[in-house]
């Protein structure tokens, strides 16, 4: 197996950390993206799904720290922003390393996947995302960890962004009774957003199918489009109704410490947009943009392996 860019690293990126479009899932899975690396060709019908759903728990159980610290590696500015000693560098290198190992076995699995067989596969692979985040859990000290849930937090732009979750609070200081009721209130949110995800894993599933963009319609690519922009609007709307909710449960001073820490959000983090916008040409004036434009899914994934922008693809007259 080729080994490139480390396909979890990235597939956390769009599934975990971001709202990828299909013609996004479907470059990854393309050779040179990270998905066609890992099975050195099309993925199996339901594999990118079964990813999906697993990152996406992940995601929800706090691996965004930990694909935090796996960027870091190989980010410079992320690194010194961390505070990251060599020793914990080299810790989480060790990690990574440990990730590519585990990509054969579970390439195996997946090309050999019946149908009853998803759900076991999708279980195994949150169970050792969650012994990733464990090990690196442990390779830090409480300084550190303060820094990274601050980082993470301002990295998904505060509570108004699609991809909250209570581990990502943990920075505003929340008492056991604060998360007991956010986490009542995620529980709530939670169809709204899976029926999003499912929506747009089926769309990269058959993009992947196709072989990517040049083996669909001209109708198809504009279906699929009209579908993107429909779930980019639902999940905003989504992410407004979930922060109205959990913001009501935070007190004064921890309100206006969201305020000062999205306030204060580093430079070279991408931004990312408040409101929908970011699948079409132009960005929303309402964006958050503390750089030249707003964030856009595959900005800063590296350039051998980079998903199409939005409006790369090709657009039917």
């Amino acid at each position: 197996m080729r080994n490139t860019s480390l396909p979890s690293v990235i597939l956390v990126t769009f599934f975990a950390l971001a709202l990828p479009t299909a013609f996004q899932i479907s470059a990854l899975a393309q050779p040179g993206g990270p998905i066609g690396n890992m099975f050195q060709g099309p993925p199996p019908p339901g594999a990118i799904s079964v990813m999906g759903r697993a990152f996406f728990e992940a995601g929800e159980a706090g691996f965004g720290h930990s694909f935090m610290l796996l960027a870091a590696v190989d980010q410079p500015d992320l690194r010194q922003e961390l505070g990251l000693t060599d020793t914990e560098i080299n810790s989480i290198q060790l990690v990574r390393t440990q990730m590519l190992m585990n990509a054969p076995q579970y390439a195996q699995r997946f090309n050999t996947m019946t149908e009853e067989d998803q759900q076991s596969i999708q279980a195994d692979l949150v169970r050792d995302l969650g012994r990733i985040s464990q090990s690196l859990n442990t390779a830090l000290p409480q300084e550190r960890k303060d820094r990274l849930d601050k980082l993470v937090f301002q990295a998904l732009n505060g509570l108004d962004s699609p991809f909250t979750t209570l581990s990502s609070m943990e920075v505003l200081n929340l008492s056991e009774e604060q998360r007991r009721t956010m986490q009542g209130i995620f529980d709530d949110i939670r169809p709204e957003r899976m029926s999003q995800l499912e929506t747009l894993l089926s769309m990269g599933e058959k993009v992947t199918a196709a072989g990517g963009p040049h083996g669909l319609s001209p109708e198809e690519i504009r279906e699929l489009q009209r579908t993107q922009e429909t779930i980019e609007v639902q999940a905003f709307e989504t992410a407004r109704k979930l922060s109205e909710r959990l913001r009501q449960h935070l007190t004064p001073e921890q309100l206006e410490l969201e305020k000062q820490l999205v306030a204060s959000r580093p430079s070279f983090l991408p931004s990312m947009s408040r409101r929908p916008g970011r699948s079409g040409e132009n960005v929303s004036e309402d964006s958050y943009a503390p750089g030249a434009d707003s964030w856009r899914p595959g900005r800063d994934v590296p350039v051998d392996i980079q998903a199409p922008r939005p409006g790369s693809f090709p657009r039917p007259e």
